[in-house]
């Protein structure tokens, strides 16, 4: 079992069961078969138990607790397996979500580790899916309208009440790493000792890949904040290359000469609207970062960032891209208004405000249709951001903060500009 599907575990209802030298009884089945019928059915023929239909997606951690009782109680995995008259292999399957104890072990499990058969089993687990579900949803809608703190506190309160789910505790990571409320100094350095041991317990004891490499991520960055710049090269080499994404893994698994032509296209145009995003933001921050260039070979860096994007998206069906655009072309206008050349800056300046608000009038849904992302759909309600303002309200509040805008705030053109553009600042657009 590896975390959704079916499975069958058989306990054999017509014979008591000897167990080190204890019997487990009728009573015993009938007891379990009351706890387990959230989760199972009953073949009244087999007497197997089978997970009901409703629960077969659902997230069910019964491995993965064993392995964090286990070394809880301080045991191994040798220990247990004697104790348990069972190979050392099985246990190891058992924690890494393979398999399933047999059902007459549950009773004898829970009692040696000290807790009910519900908790060991993940029952609680999978009678809490749906709020857990809940705080994980209505924290992507707090995410969506830029609502840090709101955000924030509600990760807390959900990792308060299941401290033992990874999604929520790699979303609590996450949360103390960049905490809103803390600016000097940031959350990292605040929070570092409650996450080192945060990542070390998802490292020993996590099997979910994404949740190991978010802790990976983030220990890297504990290492570089406490000077410790080797060991964070040596987390960093733990990742896996460029090509070996999980987008170009299910890109190469899809086959055109066998009927699946269709499901390689939409993967393939996944992968091609992923791979604008990290090449144009490369282009990016290069050209801000390069010291060695003047104001017109930025200007000249920041226009392959935008030729990249209309490339790609050659309807103009820019969708998330109009904030890239807006962007790219205020990074172009300051470099024009240092190069004195203010008729460019203020075309410029009209185009990125164009694209912010062009953003802001998304709709909720955008499906693109160029060809080389054709298909793929992009949610307004799936975006991550840090401030709740709209993005011209945003564009404004930057432009007013860089040095450039002193020698261009007196300007007519400027002011012509803020006037037409201001009555459409505000905040994000709720879109549930």
């Amino acid at each position: 079992m590896r975390g959704h599907g079916s499975f069958s575990v058989v306990f054999y209802k017509d014979e008591t069961i000897d167990f080190f030298n204890r019997r487990l009884s009728r009573v015993a089945y009938q007891y379990l078969e009351r706890r387990f019928q959230f989760v199972y059915n009953i073949d009244r023929n087999t007497g197997d138990f089978i997970f009901r239909n409703e629960v077969k997606n659902m997230q069910l951690y019964i491995g993965d607790t064993i392995k964090h009782l286990r070394k809880q109680k301080g045991i191994t995995q040798e220990i247990l397996a004697e104790y348990m008259h069972v190979s050392t292999a099985a246990v190891s399957k058992w924690e890494r979500n393979e398999t399933l104890p047999d059902i007459s072990m549950v009773i004898p499990l829970a009692s040696y580790f000290g807790v009910s058969t519900d908790e060991l089993l993940g029952l609680d687990a999978v009678k809490n899916e749906e709020k857990i579900k809940h705080y994980l949803d209505k924290a992507n809608h707090f995410a969506a309208l830029g609502k840090v703190q709101e955000r924030f506190a509600l990760i807390r309160e959900a990792y308060n009440e299941f401290p033992n789910d990874w999604r929520i505790m790699e979303a609590y990571m996450w949360q103390l790493n960049y905490d809103p409320n803390c600016k000097d100094p940031y959350g990292n350095e605040v929070h570092k000792e409650e996450l080192y041991r945060l990542c070390e317990r998802v490292l020993d004891e996590c099997n979910a890949d994404q949740t190991r490499y978010t802790a990976l991520s983030i220990l890297g960055g504990l290492y570089i904040l406490d000077g410790e710049k080797e060991k964070a090269l040596a987390l960093a080499k733990r990742f896996p290359d460029y090509w070996t994404t999980e987008g170009e893994e299910l890109e190469h698994s899809y086959d055109c000469e066998n009927g699946e032509e269709a499901e390689w296209f939409a993967q393939l145009r996944e992968n091609i609207w992923d791979l604008t995003s990290l090449l144009h933001v490369k282009i990016r921050n290069a050209t801000l970062q390069a010291k060695e260039l003047d104001s017109h070979e930025k200007i000249k860096n920041f226009e392959k960032a935008v030729s990249l994007i209309k490339m790609i998206f050659d309807d103009e069906d820019y969708g998330f891209y109009h904030q890239d655009l807006s962007d790219l072309y205020f990074w172009i206008a300051n470099q024009y208004v240092k190069s004195h050349d203010f008729p460019k800056a203020f075309e410029h300046y009209e185009l990125g405000f164009q694209h912010a608000k062009a953003y802001d009038d998304l709709p909720k849904i955008t499906t693109h249709t160029s060809f080389l992302v054709r298909g793929k759909i992009f949610d307004r309600t799936q975006t991550n951001s840090s401030v709740e303002a709209n993005m011209i309200s945003r564009q404004i509040s930057c432009l007013r903060s860089w040095g450039v805008y002193q020698k261009v705030k007196d300007m007519v053109q400027m002011q012509t500009l803020l006037a037409k553009y201001e009555p459409y600042a505000g905040n994000k657009k709720d879109y549930l």
